[in-house]
């Protein structure tokens, strides 16, 4: 999922469903990264890997962001 035109796919989508705090920009962003496993889903900001500016997970829900780009 490192892929520079990554746009989430749905199985992505019924993850973000699942979050107990709504991801806010995240959701519709094409940095949007998630990771998964049986029990939890993270968000993480693929921005983050080449821009010390943004965290690696930011905190839910993301209202502001520098970086958001829509898909």
């Amino acid at each position: 999922m490192e892929d520079e035109d990554h746009n989430a796919t749905d199985e992505e989508r019924r993850f973000l469903e699942k979050l107990a705090v709504p991801p806010g920009l995240c959701a519709t962003c094409e940095h949007l990264r998630l990771l998964a496993s049986r029990r939890s889903v993270f968000v993480r900001c693929g921005l983050a890997a080449v821009d010390p500016r943004f965290p690696k997970y930011p905190p839910l829900p993301v209202r502001v962001c520098g970086g958001y780009k829509g898909v």
